[in-house]
């Protein structure tokens, strides 16, 4: 039996087979029925598949999350109960990118802040100087798909790349016409920092009071990758330097409400997970979810991580 949880709108008119919108954690697997029939299961990041919930699903064979990231599943637990894990690692890495790039000139040029006071009846450009990207440095934090379609549009602005990353790729780097530096020193000559690594114990907080500190007054920071990349309290602390603080992902999303601290800052725009949800990804996700099932019924171990 082949069931897609966390399944919108659109992606319900795109995929095969049984399909629901309820995501699965703990908290949902009574609300979950035929635990005890399902083989095949997709999820995304909404979904948090510990032991507990692995448990749950008996006959399960193989576990589909239709994402780039698997920090949302307990891969241990998946490779001693000989659980198959697959996701999808291309979706169109442009899609993100240009989002981050969205979220930086949305930050940079006051857009959010202008189009509210126009629609209040004002029509004056004179409290809304925006900042222009041309010559301004563009610190790339990680330099995998989405980095370089990040790096390739801030180029195509007229922005100086700094990039940094623990795996370099000087094949891009020579290819698209950017050079690596330390983390200590993109952080303090950027006026733009993106973050598009991965969520590790190594990346946990990687922006944390230290390196706030050492970040240039009025920068504009943007994440597009994880929400634990960034240390929120200290961000906090450290707000007022910022231009505009540019997030579309937070640590702890599934608990964001109204209270949220980072609601109470002027300066930072906040979309929710969305960079990834285009047009084109959602037709390439469908088709590698339904393409990743029949490959692991052949044994093909492509996109396969246990």
């Amino acid at each position: 039996m082949i069931v897609h949880f966390d399944v919108d709108k659109t992606l319900n008119s795109l995929l095969q087979g049984e399909k629901h919108s309820i995501e699965i954690t703990p908290k949902t697997l009574s609300r979950i029925k035929n635990k005890d029939k399902i083989t095949v299961m997709s999820v995304k990041t909404a979904s948090f598949i510990t032991k507990e919930v692995l448990e749950a699903f008996p006959k399960l064979k193989m576990l589909q999350t239709r994402t780039v990231g698997i920090d949302h599943i307990d891969l241990t637990s998946c490779k001693e109960r000989k659980i198959a894990v697959y996701h999808i690692p291309n979706y169109g890495p442009y899609n993100v990118a240009q989002h981050a790039i969205a979220l930086m000139l949305t930050g940079a040029r006051n857009i959010i802040s202008a189009n509210i006071d126009t629609h209040s009846g004002n029509f004056s450009y004179k409290n809304f100087l925006g900042i222009s990207m041309h010559g301004k440095n563009f610190g790339v934090i990680g330099t995998g798909k989405i980095g370089i379609e990040a790096i390739k549009i801030g180029k195509s602005l007229g922005m100086n790349i700094l990039a940094f990353d623990i795996f370099k790729n000087e094949n891009a780097a020579k290819q698209h016409g950017f050079s690596y530096t330390t983390l200590s020193k993109l952080l303090k000559e950027s006026d733009v920092i993106t973050l598009h690594i991965p969520s590790t114990k190594e990346t946990y907080h990687m922006l944390g009071e230290k390196e706030f500190k050492l970040i240039k007054n009025n920068a504009i920071l943007v994440n597009t990758a994880r929400g634990d990349l960034i240390d929120i309290k200290a961000l906090i602390q450290h707000a007022n330097k910022f231009h505009s603080i540019c997030l579309d992902v937070v640590e702890g999303e599934l608990t964001f409400n109204k209270k949220h601290p980072l609601l109470k800052l002027k300066n930072c725009i906040i979309t929710p997970h969305s960079a990834f949800y285009t047009d084109d990804s959602m037709k390439i996700i469908a088709k590698e979810t339904e393409e990743n099932i029949k490959r692991f019924q052949k044994g093909d171990r492509t996109n396969r991580v246990v």
